[in-house]
């Protein structure tokens, strides 16, 4: 009987985590604030993969959803492997219908479409308005987003822009954020963008991949992040 060959090093049992992208389209995006996104999601993209290279079990797969008027896939709804993730530009119009992409998000997070050893999934909403969808329907979506269990397991968390807090709802983006330890990232100037959506994609993943991935519903509490990054307010810089 021959012996059993043993396991090498680069053989580990990967498990998928997977990453959504919602992003705001919207018509008031133009400019800086759109400029200042494409920039530096494609800009932490090579970060998360030095990140998740000393997590040899993890495998991240990526998606976007951006909306304006309506949400739709800006890359999905087919997963991509992070090795693979390109950030096309992503160009502005329209209302901000926030509450459509929740509602696509949520039907991705079906305990049927998502795999039963995964890691807590990744979700980093960016917006800078209002949501225009009413707000019975805002609520239904994130309701429905809660009623799945990979929705209340999920790592949730908000990144709002605009140099004046008047421009957004507070209230409205931090129902989506599940970890109210961090609250709501507020984005008031380009570099304060960059700083956040480097923090949250990076400290999401690795707080993800050390988590539960038991899928029963439980809360995120078992998913530790890091203090987000501090920021200080600068007049010159403003969106």
């Amino acid at each position: 009987m021959n012996a059993p060959q043993p396991t090498l090093p680069d053989e580990v049992a990967k498990r998928p985590l997977h990453f959504f992208w919602i992003v705001d389209g919207s018509g008031s995006m133009t400019g800086r604030k759109i400029a200042t996104l494409n920039q530096a999601i494609r800009e932490v993209l090579p970060d998360i993969q030095k990140i998740t290279a000393n997590h040899p079990e993890v495998q991240v797969w990526m998606r976007a959803i951006k909306f304006s008027n309506e949400a739709e896939w800006h890359v999905g709804p087919q997963a991509v492997e992070l090795e693979n993730f390109v950030w096309s530009e992503l160009a502005t119009q329209g209302c901000t219908g926030t509450a459509q992409a929740i509602r696509l998000l949520a039907g991705e997070l079906d305990i049927e479409k998502m795999p039963p050893r995964g890691f807590p999934p990744v979700c980093i909403l960016i917006s800078d308005g209002f949501c225009t969808d009413a707000n019975e329907i805002y609520d239904e979506a994130l309701a429905a987003l809660e009623a799945m269990p990979w929705g209340r397991r999920a790592v949730r968390l908000a990144i709002a822009i605009g140099s004046d807090e008047s421009e957004y709802d507070e209230q409205q983006l931090l129902k989506f954020v599940n970890h109210k330890d961090v609250g709501l990232l507020k984005a008031h100037n380009p570099s304060d963008l960059i700083k956040y959506i480097k923090w949250a994609s990076t400290a999401a993943t690795v707080g993800a991949s050390a988590g539960k991935s038991k899928d029963g519903g439980a809360t995120t509490g078992n998913v530790v992040l890091p203090p987000p990054p501090k920021v200080t307010p600068d007049p010159s810089q403003v969106f």
